[in-house]
């Protein structure tokens, strides 16, 4: 039984060809439900009238960037999907976009050109290792941290979402 082919994805791309691209790989993995959108205002659309479990999502996009979209996902007071996984893909790799990636509370990076095989490891991270989702000041996401630590100050800042938020 093919476990990916009951996850939903939402693949958020500018240019037809990356969604293309995108669709052919996750049908290649068994994902029979994909949807496409071109903006950050369709995708919403598409996450108001159904669920996904796991959005790819652009950084350079008309109207507003792949991480501000994410930012505004995560921290939206109406937003539709704020603990949804996301894969950030971009060929911009420079040191500030990918802070402002980790910063917006995307799940995984991943760099353009993409690879099957690149692709098949972040789905494998999201749907049997995702991080823990937290909440502290103005960060909501994944837990940064990729290995445990022991906890050291006066307060714990952490909060942990229940488990159904994670992908079965």
């Amino acid at each position: 039984m093919n476990r990916l082919g009951n996850i939903k994805v939402l693949i958020l791309d500018d240019h037809k060809n990356m969604r293309s691209l995108w669709r052919a790989i996750l049908m290649g993995f068994g994902v029979r439900s994909v949807f496409e959108a071109q903006d950050a205002y369709e995708a919403l659309e598409v996450l108001r009238s159904t669920t996904v479990d796991i959005i790819v999502v652009d950084y350079h996009l008309d109207g507003l960037t792949g991480a501000e979209f994410v930012g505004m996902l995560r921290r939206g007071a109406d937003s539709p999907a704020p603990h949804v996984s996301v894969i950030a893909c971009s060929g911009d790799s420079r040191p500030t976009i990918l802070k402002k990636w980790i910063n917006s509370g995307a799940d995984e990076i991943l760099a353009k050109p993409v690879s099957a095989e690149q692709a098949w490891q972040k789905m494998c991270m999201l749907v049997n290792r995702r991080r823990a989702f937290v909440k502290a000041g103005r960060y909501a996401g994944p837990d940064r941290r990729r290995r445990a630590s022991p906890f050291m100050g006066e307060k714990e800042r952490r909060v942990f979402m229940p488990d159904d938020c994670l992908i079965d």
